[in-house]
């Protein structure tokens, strides 16, 4: 359907704007052909752009050679992942591109705003998911689960006979932390009383290992009531800490909170793997190790687990390194200058060298696992930085009124000052993304084959010598395309909240 123009009588005929004034043809005059220099600039520039793109026109069809790419599918996408399990690396690869797509569609309409919040918690699930669907898992039975409470939790005394002394402060730890909150957050003195019964009976419980002697540092002795103590103290005064800021507020959230730790206490105190050998789980997906992850999938698993779980963990870096509290801010200003002040690479090789020093002699962690570690902490420090920006840039008169209304301290970061402060730097938060995604590459200098680590594997075969232009010509255009689409997307997210415009 076209339009007519209306004529009036009595006024003069409508007209067109000349073309050169308006359209295309303006916009190429004003900007590419405005002046004799201009023109000759343009002029050569597009002639070297032409004979160059010929160039590289011809040399893409008649000498490269793209065989090693499609001959190599397999092996980039997914590297050694086991043929039989490759399947899950694309239900994986699936998941990812299906919460890509609906966070997509529901960002973009107006109408579907309430299943943001479901969104951004089953993106926040999503690292558990990816690593049970890639590497497996087992699910405990019945008699795995009765084996081990009978002869583990209600014997502790085995603890350092399992090599495992560090499950009895541990679990006291979460135990402590959660009773000290759930006092702050009930009213009544039965709820208060009650909320010391778990911690009294793991206490209890652990009487057993309280007089026994465990190597300390440098090889010192001390009796293992100091480390259960300093675990209790220690989650009581973060309890304290918590309850204070407002978290866990109500009996609901006190129910929920317990229900969690109780899960939690019982499978770090039974771990359902120790006990009887005759009695093991059931496995439900065959074991999968990381370090047979490798090629697209690994570039993508690495990337995607750093950005989930660094994203929280800069957001409290930031918040910490603005606290009043002087131990708080301390750590954090020197966790973060810490690790901004080395490279990436150097961060990388103390993960896969240093990290294992600090964990239990019982606890292996995998070269991968350690990577993640490694660029989330990195990554985490960068967004902190960027985040604590934001969180400058809020006006101070904001978070009076929200105090003088009656928020607590809790509700006044989580409604009034991190949505401000996030959506000002969307721009930077992004950027970050896009330099950690590129960054993985770095991991083929630490043994691990991702992309470029299994592209330069191919590269050495004897078919496939001088092949060089081939394969980094294909992982610079995978580069591009997968940060050309998060760059686009930081882009509509910024149109859509109205960053810089209002």
């Amino acid at each position: 359907m076209t339009s007519a123009r209306v004529e009036l009588p009595g006024y003069p005929r409508m007209e067109k704007p000349p073309v050169l004034e308006a359209g295309a043809l303006a916009w190429l005059r004003r900007n590419l052909f405005s002046s004799a220099t201009s023109t000759a600039v343009t002029l050569v520039i597009v002639a070297i752009t032409c004979l160059l793109g010929w160039r590289f026109l011809r040399w893409s069809i008649d000498v490269a050679d793209w065989g090693v790419i499609t001959a190599n599918q397999r092996v980039i996408l997914w590297g050694r992942y086991p043929q039989a399990e490759v399947w899950r690396a694309e239900a994986a690869a699936a998941l990812l591109g299906l919460l890509a797509g609906l966070t997509w569609i529901i960002w973009r309409r107006p109408a579907w705003s309430r299943l943001r919040r479901p969104m951004l918690l089953a993106w926040l699930a999503s690292p558990v998911a990816l690593t049970l669907l890639l590497k497996g898992f087992e699910a405990p039975t019945l008699r795995t689960i009765a084996n081990n409470l009978g002869y583990y939790l209600f014997r502790p005394e085995l603890l350092p006979l399992l090599g495992a002394t560090w499950r009895g402060p541990l679990a006291l730890l979460l135990v402590a932390t959660t009773a000290s909150l759930s006092r702050a957050s009930v009213s009544g003195r039965v709820g208060k009383a009650l909320a010391l019964l778990p911690l009294a009976a793991l206490l209890g419980l652990n009487l057993p290992l309280a007089f026994q002697i465990i190597p300390g540092p440098a090889a010192l002795p001390i009796p293992m009531v100091v480390p259960i103590l300093l675990a209790t103290l220690a989650g009581w005064w973060g309890g304290r800490s918590l309850g204070r800021v407002g978290a866990g507020r109500g009996r609901r959230g006190s129910v929920w909170l317990w229900l969690a730790t109780g899960v939690a206490a019982l499978y770090i105190l039974t771990n359902f793997v120790v006990g009887r050998p005759e009695i093991d789980p059931a496995p439900v997906l065959s074991a999968v190790q990381p370090s047979l992850w490798s090629g697209i999938m690994l570039t993508m698993v690495l990337s995607t687990l750093s950005i989930l779980l660094s994203f929280p963990l800069g957001v409290l870096l930031a918040l910490g390194r603005t606290s009043r509290l002087p131990v708080i801010r301390t750590t954090c200003v020197g966790l973060i200058e810490g690790v901004r002040g080395v490279p990436l690479i150097t961060i990388l090789f103390m993960a896969q060298v240093m990290l294992p020093m600090f964990l239990p002699l019982d606890l292996s962690i995998d070269r991968v696992l350690r990577a993640i570690a490694g660029m989330t902490l990195f990554t985490a420090a960068y967004l902190a930085e960027i985040v604590r920006g934001g969180v400058q840039a809020v006006p101070r008169e904001q978070l009076q009124a929200a105090r003088a209304l009656g928020l607590s301290e809790f509700l006044v970061t989580l409604l009034v000052l991190l949505p401000q402060a996030l959506r000002a730097v969307i721009p930077a938060i992004l950027g970050q993304f896009v330099s950690i995604f590129k960054d993985t590459s770095l991991v083929s200098i630490v043994g691990l084959l991702d992309l470029l680590g299994i592209l330069g594997s191919i590269t050495k075969q004897r078919e496939y010598l001088g092949t060089v232009r081939e394969v980094y010509l294909f992982a610079a255009l995978f580069y591009f395309v997968v940060s050309y689409g998060m760059s686009a997307a930081s882009r509509r997210l910024e149109a859509r909240l109205g960053v810089g415009t209002r």
